[in-house]
């Protein structure tokens, strides 16, 4: 028996952290969150489940809740072929769901505390020691306080101070694309479809997610070298402007918008940590690792962290082993999303021209067959990233 207050301690309330709590609350843990925020305020984060992320909030039985309280469901997707179906085409066969992030934060960390979980707020994480029976996490609030778990889950993001102090190595890929996002109002496309285009021609990618409340998140990957820098209110008319210049449609949509948000831009550069568990303390979504934001894949690798790591500890008396297991577990998923998110990057956004000799090749095939295309975005990273899969994607085969 575990003679500490708590079986598992979430440094983090976001989606990773709230979506553990409720999962691990459910079964009987003693689990405990600690979250900075006294209130989620706005930020450009992720906003979108893919089909396949929408599989793991089921499974986590989460999915009902945010599409009854805070998400908008998208049942097609425009990547400038025709809107697909994506309940049809995908291999789950779901829809997609996107959400404003504060609310979907709010939601989750309420349904945590209504699990059993307790919920701290305003609370500064400021150490982690980790040990593979017990460790402990330092927090500070009117004072310090040491809190004792079998179990530290690291869920505080792509800056995470946990992975930090625990001298966890960050392995790093630079990308020379920058990805911009803004929250609008009054964009002139469907609520049930997610525009994304992309130009390789411009070095432009631009993305319309329709959110809830007549919101829509826009945003606008670009290469780093054409500039300038987009952040700050100052730079929102040339957002527009350069996103217009991505298609007719485009300029058509956000012909009367109004910006409701801050606009900020991210670099593309991936991150990640091989292997992210050691001695009682778990790194969980964006911790562990970030991919490029210009693809949505890290909402819904976040959800897929918190499901095999949930089943890792109620199949496994033994929790240290269970941290090691979704920690092998994690690194093939992410990776496959690395690798196939490195494919597309290369095909449909890099300007230089060794890409460009490699489009002349590819995309008349692509034309003709799309399934050329792997759906790894959408369908997610059980789907096959073998050379085969690559050979068809770059016409060699």
């Amino acid at each position: 028996m575990n003679s500490s207050p708590f079986d598992l301690v979430t440094v983090g309330g976001g989606i990773g952290g709230s979506a553990l709590a409720i999962s691990m609350a459910r079964e009987g843990a003693r689990v405990l969150v600690l979250e900075k925020e006294r209130q989620f305020r706005e930020r450009v984060r992720g906003e979108s489940l893919a089909p396949w992320g929408v599989a793991e909030a089921k499974t986590l039985g989460i999915a009902d809740l945010l599409k009854n309280t805070c998400a908008n469901q998208f049942l097609g997707m425009d990547m400038g072929f025709g809107v697909r179906n994506i309940v049809e085409t995908t291999l789950q066969r779901q829809a997609g769901l996107t959400f404003f992030h504060p609310e979907m934060q709010e939601v989750l960390l309420t349904e945590a505390e209504r699990a059993g979980a307790q919920v701290r707020r305003g609370v500064s994480v400021i150490a982690v020691e980790p040990t593979a029976n017990k460790s402990t996490v330092i927090a500070r609030h009117t004072k310090d306080e040491q809190i004792t778990a079998r179990l530290v889950v690291a869920a505080d993001g792509r800056g995470s101070a946990a992975r930090k102090w625990a001298a966890f190595t960050t392995q790093k890929t630079p990308q020379p694309f920058y990805f911009a996002g803004v929250l609008l109002t009054g964009v002139a496309s469907p609520q049930d479809v997610m525009t994304y285009l992309f130009n390789p021609d411009l070095a432009l990618v631009v993305g319309i997610v329709p959110l809830t409340k007549g919101r829509w998140r826009a945003y606008l990957g670009y290469y780093s070298e054409n500039g300038p820098f987009l952040q700050g209110t100052e730079k929102l008319d040339a957002f527009l402007a350069q996103s217009k210049t991505m298609a007719p449609s485009i300029a058509d949509a956000y012909a009367n918008v109004k910006s409701v948000g801050p606009l900020a831009s991210f670099e593309g550069t991936e991150s990640w940590v091989d292997h992210p568990y050691r001695d009682g303390l778990v790194l969980l979504g964006d911790a562990a690792g970030t991919s490029d934001p210009t693809f949505g894949q890290g909402m819904s690798i976040t959800l897929r962290d918190v499901r095999v790591l949930r089943d890792a500890l109620l199949s496994h008396s033994d929790w240290d082993s269970a941290g090691h297991h979704f920690a092998r577990e994690h690194d093939l998923y992410f990776h496959t999303i690395h690798k196939v998110c490195g494919w597309l990057r290369i095909l449909f956004q890099d300007p230089r021209p060794e890409a460009e000799a490699l489009r002349r090749r590819a995309m008349p095939l692509i034309a003709e067959d799309l399934t050329r295309v792997p759906d790894h975005l959408l369908s997610g990273p059980d789907m096959p990233a073998d050379e085969t899969v690559r050979e068809r994607l770059f016409g060699e085969s």
